[in-house]
C-alpha cells in the first residue's frame, strides 16, 4: 500500500526486494571469484562428498578416516544438503566451482526468504530490517557464505519461524522431518519454539503444545525414518559430546575443537558483533520496559519472537556456533517490536507534523546500518581474502597418488587438514577429519596420544606411529611442519616438499 491507501505497483513493491537480492548475490558472487582459497577448510570437504554422491550411494563406510567411527559406521548427517548440493559439485571437474556457485544461491535464498517473512508479517521499512543482518558482523557475514550445512539450516528456521506464527502446524512438521535429514542439530526448531511459545503465553494466548509437538515429532521421525538410522541416533549423542567437549574448553577436555566452539569474551565478542549486542541490548530493554508498562503494547509475536531471539543470543555467549541463528533472530525481533510501537509514534503530532524530523531520523537509522555493514565489511574482508589461502597438499596428494598404493594410510597430525587431503587425495586414507571426537568415541586411547603429538606433549616417534597407527607416511602443512625439528632427523625422511606442504616417510 502507498501513502494514499492504494496498492502499490508490482515494480515498486518487488523492486527493494530485487536490490537487495542484486546486493547479497554480487557481494557473495564477487567474493568466490577473487578468493584464492575458502576461508573455512571445511567446504572442501562438502564439495567432494557431495561430487562422490552417485558412485558412493549410502555406504556406511568411510575408510578415509581410519582412527574414527566413520571407518565403519558412517551416517551422512547432513543428507539432503550434499544431495542438493551434488549436482552443482558436479558440474565441472572441479567440484569447489559448483559447491561455490551453490554457496552464493543458497546465501541469497536465506536472506530472500528472512525479507519476505518480515514482508508478510507487516514490517515497517522491511529492506532496512532484512539488512540488518548483513551489519551486526562480518564474521556473520562469512559464515553465511561458507560451504557448510549450517546455511541451509538458517534457511530451514527462517521458514519454521514463519510457519510457526502462522500456526502451520503439519507445514511444521514436515519441516522439523526436513531438518533431520540435512542437518547434525535437528531439533533446531523445537528449541527456537520453547521460547517462542512461552513468548505467545506470556502476550495471552493459550500455551500452544502444538507447536512443539509438530516441531519436535518432526525432527524425531526425521530420525527415525532416514537412510542412515539408526546411526542418525548415534551420531545425535556425538554432536552432544561435541558440544560437551566445546564448553569445557581445551585445558580440561584434553581436546583442541574448533574454534567456532568457545566462547568468546565480552570484550571480542563486542568485537566480532558489535549491532548484535547492540541489538540484542536494546531488545532487552525494550521487553522488560514493556512488561511492567503493559503487555498490550506488544503483539504476541512481538514478544514470541523476541524471547527466541534472546535464547539464541545466550547460546551464542556459552558457545558463537549458534551465531547464525541469534543474527537472524535478533534483527527479526526488532522488527516485530517496532513494527508493534511504530503506530504509538507515528500518532503523536510532534513526528507527524515535522517532516523534517522524520527525513533526518530516517537517514541517521540508514547510516547508523551501513557504518555497522561497512565495519563488518572490513573484518569479512580478512576473513575471506588473508584467510583463505589457497589449498594446501595439491602438490603433496599429486606426489602421493604416484608413489602411495591405494588405499595406504596416510597419518595427518591435525585434524582440521582433512578436508584439504579428502579433496585432493581421496585416494589415501587419513587417521582423523572434521571433528576428533569421532575418534575420541572410536578409540580413545589412540586418538588422546595423537592429541598428545600434535600438541608437541610428546616428540614424534617413527616406532611408536608404526605401532600405533600401522602408518609409515605422514603429511602436514609446511607452515606446521617448522614446529617439528625431529621430522628432519632420522629415521624420517622428507620425501616431498614444497611451499605448502611436507610428506615425511620412514621405515
Amino acid at each position: 500500500m502507498n501513502a494514499s491507501g492504494s496498492p502499490a505497483s508490482p515494480l515498486r513493491r518487488w523492486a527493494p526486494f530485487a536490490l537487495f537480492l542484486l546486493y547479497v548475490g554480487l557481494l557473495y558472487g564477487l567474493t568466490n571469484l577473487l578468493q584464492r582459497g575458502l576461508f573455512e577448510r571445511d567446504g572442501y570437504f562438502h564439495a567432494r562428498f557431495a561430487a562422490m554422491m552417485p558412485v558412493r550411494g549410502l555406504s556406511r563406510a568411510f575408510p578415509w578416516t581410519q582412527l574414527s567411527t566413520w571407518r565403519t559406521h558412517f551416517c551422512d548427517k547432513e543428507f539432503l544438503y550434499h544431495l542438493v548440493l551434488m549436482p552443482f559439485a558436479r558440474l565441472g571437474h572441479d567440484p569447489i566451482l559448483g559447491a561455490r556457485i551453490f554457496s552464493v544461491l543458497l546465501a541469497m535464498a536465506v536472506l530472500g526468504t528472512f525479507y519476505l517473512v518480515l514482508r508478510a508479517h507487516r514490517v515497517p521499512f522491511t529492506p532496512v530490517f532484512a539488512f540488518l543482518p548483513l551489519a551486526t558482523g562480518g564474521l556473520f557475514i562469512a559464515r553465511l557464505g561458507m560451504i557448510r550445512s549450517h546455511v541451509l539450516s538458517m534457511l530451514l528456521l527462517t521458514i519454521g519461524l514463519h510457519l510457526m506464527l502462522q500456526k502451520r502446524y503439519r507445514a511444521l512438521a514436515i519441516l522439523g522431518f526436513i531438518y533431520a535429514w540435512s542437518y547434525t542439530v535437528p531439533f533446531v526448531l523445537l528449541l527456537t519454539a520453547f521460547p517462542l511459545v512461552l513468548g505467545l503465553w506470556l502476550g495471552r494466548e493459550r500455551l500452544d503444545l502444538k507447536l512443539l509437538l509438530a516441531a519436535g515429532g518432526g525432527s524425531v521421525a526425521g530420525l527415525v525414518i532416514h537412510p542412515y538410522f539408526p546411526l542418525t541416533l548415534d551420531t545425535f549423542l556425538t554432536y552432544l559430546e561435541v558440544f560437551r567437549l566445546g564448553l569445557q574448553g581445551p585445558a580440561a577436555s584434553g581436546f583442541e575443537l574448533g574454534n567456532e566452539l568457545y566462547p568468546y569474551s565480552w570484550p571480542v565478542l563486542f568485537d566480532i558483533y558489535p549491532l548484535l549486542l547492540i541489538l540484542a541490548g536494546l531488545l532487552v530493554l525494550t521487553l522488560i520496559l514493556v512488561l511492567i508498562l503493559g503487555r498490550k503494547r506488544l503483539t504476541p509475536a512481538a514478544l514470541g519472537v523476541g524471547l527466541a531471539a534472546l535464547f539464541w543470543f545466550a547460546m551464542t555467549v556459552k558457545t558463537p556456533r549458534f551465531t547464525e541463528y541469534s543474527a537472524l533472530l535478533v534483527p527479526a525481533a526488532c522488527a516485530f517490536v517496532f513494527r508493534d510501537l511504530w503506530p504509538l509514534v507515528t500518532a503523536r503530532a510532534w513526528w507527524t507534523e515535522r517532516p523534517r524530523l522524520r527525513w533526518s531520523a530516517g537517514a541517521l537509522a540508514l547510516l547508523l546500518v551501513a557504518g555497522f555493514h561497512l565495519r563488518a565489511l572490513s573484518f569479512y574482508r580478512v576473513y575471506e581474502f588473508p584467510y583463505a589461502p589457497p589449498r594446501f597438499f595439491t602438490g603433496a596428494c599429486a606426489w602421493m597418488d604416484q608413489h602411495l598404493a591405494p588405499g595406504q594410510r596416510v597419518i595427518n597430525l591435525y585434524w582440521d587438514d582433512f578436508p584439504d587431503l579428502f579433496y585432493d587425495g581421496s585416494r589415501q586414507t587419513y587417521l582423523w577429519g572434521l571433528d576428533p571426537t569421532y575418534s575420541l568415541r572410536a578409540d580413545p586411547d589412540r586418538a588422546r596420544l595423537l592429541e598428545r603429538f600434535r600438541r608437541h606433549l610428546l616428540p614424534l616417534n617413527a616406532a611408536t606411529f608404526t605401532q600405533a597407527f600401522h602408518a609409515h607416511v605422514l603429511v602436514l602443512r609446511q607452515s606446521r611442519a617448522q614446529a617439528f625439528p625431529e621430522l628432519e632427523r632420522p629415521p624420517f625422511q622428507v620425501a616431498y616438499r614444497d611451499a605448502s606442504a611436507v610428506v615425511v616417510t620412514w621405515q
